[in-house]
């Protein structure tokens, strides 16, 4: 149960007042949409609460733009044939599996792993994909990764088994199939994964990003077609998975913070700035989610308060420091914007110099970051409440990437002067949806305490340590 909304139980009639546009497709202008086709990484690829799966995939956000230029999806039993955009289709509950909201009849509820394991169902399509975005892909990966990679030691090599199927990278795999539009988002990657990991020194190098978005970006013009790309988000705490776990102690109860002997609130210990570099977390400090199950088991309360707080010893881990993985210090986070900045820089003036219309992502974070209003509804970046973020607290629901897709379309239709529709998020916004409910029928809230398990802890974990870590112009079209 993936799409938890602040607003369940909004009213159908709401939705006929909603100004929101509805899909269709009328197009001029200079792109050629014969043939479409999207390489990038988890996020094209449609990846929601820690699994890539067919509930799923069919809202990555290049779907939804091939569903608004007119382009139906293929289904496991297309054709090779077929005028459809294919993409990689996983069985429920996916290659994850997929994180679900339960209700275990006590306060609070608890986020777990779906059982079993999904399996891919169409690697017998005759032809390439139309989007082979490989979730953990980097820049460099686009290039360099390929179905037949061995030995296979990471993430990303062993999606690409069969998503790419064959001794061929994302850019040659897109390529074979003579596309007439590219769609691009990818550099997530080269800094996801160490900033998941609380760290920056898994950083890619800037010339070694910049190097490889251009010899993308070549390889991409060289087909012939038009090509969008897109910003990356700068601002962590437009991320769930970096602003919902507090840096002090929070009493499950009152959902407010326990106050120490001084009648202050009670900082957590972890990792500093400073030497020792282990003490009270500084101001401005950022915990990661899977902070939440170590707090927990008494993980990062100072050790002085284990007679109040825990008499009885109860929680064997009082008083241990928080692990470095679960913070980002405030250098930390400085260091991490700023090289992503200098990530948006190198792709700004990339596609600047191949007149490449470029999508306002990181705009569009930033409006995550504060809320923003679609039709009469408002959405946030809350965890599981606000709508626009999945249970992993990193990917998007099925309407964040609608959001994402469409600020796709809008560079498109200001770069080639076409006039595609922006994709509608009305579906998502039924009276009563049942994704608003836990498994016990009871509606999610804002403000709702949650508690991660400890399988669904290391689940993420585990996942993102695989993880390695515009103007308006034009491109003539051959």
């Amino acid at each position: 149960m993936t799409r938890i909304r602040s607003f369940a139980r909004i009213a159908t009639v709401a939705l006929a007042i909603a100004v929101i546009a509805v899909p269709g497709f009328a197009a001029t202008g200079s792109a050629n949409f014969k043939t479409v086709v999207a390489i990038g990484d988890s996020y094209g690829a449609g990846f929601e609460s820690n699994s890539l799966n067919e509930h799923h995939s069919i809202y990555s956000w290049p779907a939804i733009v091939a569903k608004q230029l007119g382009i139906p999806l293929c289904t496991v039993g297309s054709s090779a044939t077929d005028n459809c955009f294919a993409q990689p289709i996983v069985s429920y509950p996916g290659i994850g599996p997929e994180l679900t909201l339960m209700d275990i009849s006590t306060y609070p509820p608890v986020i777990v792993n779906a059982p079993g394991q999904g399996a891919p169902l169409n690697v017998t399509f005759g032809r390439a994909f139309n989007n082979v975005s490989i979730p953990g892909a980097n820049v460099a990966d686009t290039l360099n990764v390929t179905g037949t990679d061995k030995p296979v030691t990471r993430g990303v090599q062993q999606l690409a088994q069969f998503i790419l199927r064959g001794p061929v990278s994302e850019v040659d795999a897109v390529s074979s199939l003579h596309p007439t539009f590219i769609l691009v988002w990818i550099g997530g990657n080269d800094f996801l994964g160490s900033a998941t990991n609380g760290t920056i020194a898994g950083l890619t190098p800037l010339t070694t990003f910049t190097t490889a978005y251009g010899q993308m970006l070549d390889k991409l013009v060289a087909t012939g077609a038009g090509v969008v790309v897109g910003t990356l988000p700068t601002n962590p705490i437009a991320v769930p998975f970096f602003k919902t776990v507090p840096t002090v102690l929070i009493n499950p109860a009152t959902r407010t913070p326990v106050l120490g002997p001084t009648g202050q609130p009670i900082t957590l210990v972890g990792q500093t700035d400073v030497s020792p570099f282990v003490g009270q977390l500084q101001t401005g400090s950022l915990l990661t989610l899977p902070a939440g199950s170590l707090i927990a088991q008494g993980f990062g309360i100072p050790s002085a308060l284990k007679p109040l707080l825990d008499p009885t010893n109860k929680l064997p881990l009082f008083g241990t420091p928080l692990p470095d993985a679960v913070v980002l210090t405030p250098a930390e986070q400085a260091a991490l914007v700023g090289r992503i900045a200098d990530y948006n820089t190198a792709i700004t003036a990339a596609a600047s110099t191949r007149n490449i219309p470029v999508a306002d992502i990181k705009g569009l974070f930033d409006r995550f970051a504060t809320g923003l209003n679609v039709g009469p509804f408002h959405l946030t970046s809350d965890f599981i409440t606000g709508g626009l973020f999945s249970l992993d607290g990193v990917h998007l629901t099925d309407i964040g990437y609608t959001l994402f897709a469409n600020e796709y379309i809008k560079a498109i239709n200001s770069g080639y002067g076409t006039h595609v529709p922006v994709a509608s998020v009305a579906t998502f916004m039924q009276n009563n949806d049942p994704a608003t409910k836990m498994a016990s029928g009871a509606a999610a809230y804002p403000g709702m305490m949650w508690i991660m398990s400890d399988e669904a802890s290391k689940s993420l974990s585990q996942m993102f340590s695989v993880i390695s870590t515009p103007t308006s112009r034009r491109r003539a079209l051959h």
